[in-house]
């Protein structure tokens, strides 16, 4: 069953997501945190945390930069019937600014002689600025790894 979402404007431009499903998922979401690791929680600032169907099944996945008192951690949480299962892809994340990108599906650029990639579902970039980026597709059960220039 599709759940809907409605958007509604409030002030300064900004929209807020109303539907009845958004508390559980987001108990679903703190329980899948608290079961990768206790200590960690989701960072309050925005360009650190992403949504969308990383995994191509059709439910909302989310991407996130989890943070404890001594590291942090970037996971994806796949979006399951009645839980999310994590992911986790870098868990000892280097101090410093880091966001996080969906990239739409479509043709990327990346480093390497390849030169670039059509990816079918969106994926996750991960963003050092000023230093590095990579982007994280799932491929055949898992995520695969792919440097890019998206850094600046």
């Amino acid at each position: 069953m599709r759940r809907c979402i409605r958007l509604v404007p409030i002030v300064a431009g900004f929209v807020v997501a109303t539907g009845s499903h958004l508390p559980a998922q987001n108990a679903q979401l703190d329980r899948a945190i608290r079961s990768f690791h206790t200590d960690f929680r989701l960072s309050s600032d925005r360009a650190r945390t992403a949504r969308g169907d990383f995994n191509g099944d059709g439910r909302e996945d989310v991407a996130a930069i989890v943070e404890g008192p001594e590291r942090s951690a970037f996971v994806i949480f796949h979006s399951q019937p009645d839980r999310f299962a994590p992911h986790p892809l870098f868990t000892n994340l280097p101090p410093g600014p880091v966001e996080l990108r969906v990239l739409q599906p479509g043709r990327h650029r990346i480093v390497g002689p390849q030169r670039s990639v059509v990816i079918k579902t969106p994926a996750v970039e991960l963003v050092f600025p000023g230093r590095s980026s990579a982007m994280y597709v799932w491929r055949d059960g898992r995520y695969r790894v792919l440097g890019t220039e998206n850094f600046r």
